[in-house]
This record gives structure tokens, sequence and C-alpha cells, in this order.
């Protein structure tokens, strides 16, 4: 899988991540009274909106998100269901309504208190588990979350690693099984990546409303980065196509002038070889065309013989030579003495 793979399977997954953290006034009427009436007691004012809202932002972040307005307050709603306002300093002992006397705690323990005041140590206790109630709706949201980021990164990887192993079948770098396992290979790790990004992503996102107000404002940025990654991977692996075509042709051509240059060679060490033959056999005509010529028979037979060791040099002897003088009947030439 390539690096431009990853980065788009990365882009696209986090620009299609939907994290959204309900307003107060996003809630329905319904939904909001538990803000205004939570801990107040019958015939008292209700809060007022400012004090409403601060009882709304005591949620934790994670709690208070989703994927849309709709879904956020259903979240918020499921939280809080089994909760109760508690006063820090119970009612009972001239504790106020305002949210600063209120935390959001489990009604179990809140009612199991009685009129007592809240101790420093639950107080503290209270604070941890809003930090981990923040954190544990965040990777709930994270988890839930990876599913689309898989299918994100899985689809935009195949089709550009289909085409990449496809060329490289055409190229005979590979066989179509192989190219079958390597795209199935680079989607599955394209599916992680995007798997990975979304996740990440959509948990600090849905812990952090500020990351992901900034996640939203540049969602448009993202999705035209991820398009603009797709379409350069698909010209990059057109072009890494081309310079390995050109590349391997280049090669070939190579290959080609050097075995004309062989060719070349042996074609002139032959020649040289012939021009050899030639001039020696020229030499040698000269040679015996220049010999000095004896009269008589027995200036006749020495030429003969000095012809017969001359071709005998040069392996030619000719077929009759056994019956002509100089061989056997050297003996019956007549002798100066």
């Amino acid at each position: 899988m390539s690096n431009d793979s990853e980065r788009n399977s990365a882009v696209n997954a986090a620009a299609t991540s939907k994290v959204y953290h309900a307003q107060f006034q996003d809630l329905y009427v319904s939904a909001t009274r538990k803000f205004y009436r939570g801990g107040v007691r019958p015939g008292e004012a209700s809060r007022t909106y400012a004090q409403a809202q601060e009882m709304f932002n005591k949620v934790p972040p994670s709690q208070r998100m989703g994927t849309n307005a709709e879904n956020a307050a259903r979240n918020i709603r499921d939280y809080l269901s089994d909760k109760d306002a508690s006063h820090v300093k119970p009612h009972s002992k001239g504790g106020s309504n305002d949210p600063s006397n209120i935390k959001w705690e489990n009604a179990k323990n809140n009612r199991a208190r009685g009129n007592k005041d809240m101790s420093l140590q639950e107080q503290t206790n209270l604070g941890a588990k809003w930090h981990v109630d923040n954190l544990t709706g965040a990777v709930k949201a994270g988890v839930k979350a990876t599913p689309m980021g898989a299918a994100i990164g899985a689809v935009t990887t195949a089709p550009f690693s289909m085409l990449s192993n496809g060329l490289r079948v055409v190229r005979g770098e590979m066989s179509g099984g192989e190219a079958v396992l390597e795209t199935l290979k680079d989607t599955a790790t394209g599916g992680a990546v995007g798997a990975a990004s979304a996740f990440s992503i959509t948990t600090v996102a849905s812990a952090c409303p500020p990351i992901a107000m900034a996640l939203s404002a540049i969602s448009p940025a993202l999705l035209a980065v991820g398009g603009a990654g797709m379409v350069y991977e698909f010209f990059h692996i057109l072009e890494s196509h081309k310079q390995a075509v050109r590349k391997y042709y280049q090669s070939l051509t190579k290959q080609e002038l050097q075995c004309l240059q062989e060719i070349e060679d042996e074609l002139t060490y032959q020649h040289q070889k012939n021009l050899d033959f030639l001039a020696e056999a020229d030499a040698i005509n000269e040679q015996i065309k220049n010999r000095p010529c004896e009269p008589g028979i027995e200036g006749a037979v020495k030429r003969y013989l000095d012809s017969v060791a001359i071709a005998k040099s040069l392996g030619v002897m000719p077929n009759n030579s056994r019956h002509l003088p100089g061989n056997s009947q050297q003996g019956f030439l007549p002798t100066n003495s």
C-alpha cells in the first residue's frame, strides 16, 4: 500500500467523521426540565436560563454529543436517566439551588446520603467520575465511528490498488493471483488506517468540543484535500507505469545494441581472419611464381618437390601425388654423379 493511499484513507475518514455537541437550545422543552428543576423543591422558583445552561454544561462533553442534534439529545437523556442533581450543602441546611452547589450524581448515592453535607472526598470522587464518564463516552463514540471509517478507508484504497496491481500484471511483474492477494491486503490495510483515523479523531473530538468545532469547520477542506489526493494518486500510478514501461524498453534497446555489437565484433574478427589468410596465400603464390626455374628434368622435379612441400605446409595435397616423382620413385631419378 502506497503512502498516498494511507494519507487519502486517513483524510477521507477524518472528513466524514461526524461529531456534534448538542447546544442547550437544541433540546426540546421537555428535555430541558431537568436542568431547570433538578434538585429544586416543589413551589420554589425554577432556575434562570443562564443557570439551566450552566447545569447543562455540567454534563461531560462526550455524553452530550452525537452525530446530529437529535442523537446528541438522546445521549444526554440516557446519561441523566439514573442521576440526581445533588446538593453539596443540603437544601435542608440552607444549601441553594444554584449550579455552584449542584453536582450530577447517581441517584442511589444521593439519596443514601440523606441530609448530610457532601464530603470533600465525595466531591473529588465525583470530579474523577466526570472525567471517566467523559473519556468513556468519547471512546464509545470512537468505537461507533470505527466501522464507517474502515469502510471509507477500504473504498478509498481498493480502486487504486486494483489499478496499480493490474498494471503490474500487464508489465509482467506479478501474476493475476498475486495481484488479487495484494489488492486484498491493500484494501484491508486501507480499512485499518481509516478505522484508526475515525476512532482517534472521533474520540478526541467527542471529549473536546473545541476540536469538534474545528473539525466541522475544516471538513469541507478535508473533503477537497481527500478528493485532490485521490486524483493525484490516480495520475501518479499512471505516471509510474509509464516510467516503468519506458525503463523496460530502454533496457531492451541496450540489450539489442549490445547483441548487435557482439555480432559486429564477430564479423570483423572473421573478416580479418579472411584477410590474413588471403595475404598469406598471396605471399605463398608470389613465392611459388618467383622460384628459380632450372632446366631439364631435374629442375622440373625439383620445382615439383618444392610445390609438394608448400602444399604440405598448407595442408593441401593432390590426390595423385603418390604416383608422382618425389614419393616412391625418387630412387630412379638420374643423378649428376
